[in-house]
């Protein structure tokens, strides 16, 4: 692991090196500019300014994109064997949206993005997790653009040891843009109806949908509901909890993308691997806070 921090190293302080330069070439082809300005040599100002761009397109282009799939693929790897006992890992791969669609919990619009794929196995609990987006950008009459954002941040399925037959959804108040399935159109053998539990403050601040009353308060017990409700309360996100099609599904809308660099190239990976670890670790604390790995979930 120390060799492959040192290669990361190397090729971060590679990158510096090589924009400094590109920074240098392209000062000098500005004062060139004004210097041979209206002289016959004029045009070798302006060629050290495009030799200067190329220098700092090509870093970006190549060395960059390498950085920032060896920083993925390190840094991952290396936290990933903390906390689970087998795992892979795809930074370019994610859910499809086909796939998560068919879910029937949240709302797509025109634009979808999913990457940084991590399945594996923890505390004897399969998952699969990856960073998604979800937006949808329109264009009025005059040809201004906007685009709302349904969400971004996290998607963890689980495969839970309890197995359901029919659906659940625990969405936290603020949490937009979820597919509750509700309402005549919605086929009866799909529709979910909003679910009412005998615990004031949580109807406050989660809302229920289910598809069979019986069932959902099997699997929301005492305990799950107050797991839930700290979990949001360490998480300072938005999230949702699904189950669907005999998967759990969380989704923490933390409106960034994980594991991406977060420090400058070539510096301490301390901080790093803290804000990896970090990101990682919802998945077992999770596991731990909502009993996952349990059997049972009555008491």
């Amino acid at each position: 692991m120390e060799g492959e921090m040192q290669e990361l190293l190397e090729l971060g302080l590679r990158i510096k090196r090589r924009d400094r330069i590109g920074i240098v070439i392209l000062l000098i082809g500005f004062v060139s500019t004004i210097v041979l300005y209206n002289t016959p040599v004029f045009a070798i100002g302006i060629g050290i300014i495009v030799a200067g761009i190329i220098q700092l397109c090509v870093t970006s282009f190549t060395l960059e994109k390498k950085y920032r799939r060896q920083y993925k693929e390190t840094m991952v790897n290396h936290v990933a064997k903390e906390f689970f006992e087998d795992f892979t890992y795809s930074p370019e791969k994610g859910f499809t949206k086909q796939y998560l669609n068919d879910m029937g919990i949240m709302s797509f619009g025109n634009e979808y993005k999913s990457e940084d794929m991590l399945s594996g196995v923890c505390s004897g609990v399969q998952f699969s997790r990856a960073d998604v987006y979800i937006a949808d950008t329109s264009t009025d009459s005059e040809g201004h653009s906007s685009t709302t954002v349904y969400f971004e941040g996290q998607w963890i399925e689980f495969e839970p040891h309890k197995r359901f037959g029919s659906d659940l959804q625990i969405i936290q108040k603020g949490f937009g843009f979820s597919k509750k399935r509700k309402g005549f159109w919605v086929k009866k053998e799909l529709r979910r109806h909003e679910l009412e539990t005998e615990d004031v403050d949580f109807n406050k601040r989660f809302t229920c949908m289910c598809q069979n009353d019986a069932e959902a308060f099997y699997l929301l017990t005492p305990s799950l509901m107050q797991a839930i409700r700290e979990l949001t309360e360490v998480l300072p996100y938005k999230m949702m909890v699904a189950f669907v099609n005999r998967t759990m599904h969380v989704l923490i809308d933390t409106k960034r993308d994980s594991l991406e660099p977060s420090a400058p190239k070539g510096g301490n990976f301390d901080r790093q691997i803290a804000d990896v670890r970090q990101d990682i670790g919802m998945i077992p604390m999770i596991i731990q806070k909502l009993g996952v790995d349990k059997t049972l979930y009555r008491e």
